[in-house]
């Protein structure tokens, strides 16, 4: 499956988490562009970044992202699963 990836030292102010900072940039981020789209929130980095950073990150991605997992692209988990896609896997067990 690819990707599309959502990186959250984006997010941060000179490889620093400025927990203001973060929250204007993600005010002002382009969350359309995950429209429909599987997107992996990338974790495990450098940087140590707070859980409800990620938990933030996926609330704005949850109703746009057909579905969001964290980790990287060889090892990650589902966190959110758009309605439809939910109904879609219930129906056929998956």
């Amino acid at each position: 499956m690819v990707f599309q990836i959502l990186d959250p030292e984006e997010f941060l102010s000179g490889g620093i988490l400025i927990e203001d900072e973060f929250l204007q940039k993600a005010r002002q981020y382009d969350w359309e562009k995950f429209r429909n789209s599987p997107v992996l929130v990338r974790g495990c980095q450098s940087t140590v970044i707070p859980p409800w950073v990620y938990m933030y990150l996926t609330g704005c991605l949850a109703g746009t992202a057909r579905s969001v997992r964290f980790g990287n692209e060889h090892d990650n988990i589902v966190v959110y699963r758009s309605p439809e896609r939910r109904e879609k896997s219930e129906q056929t067990g998956r």
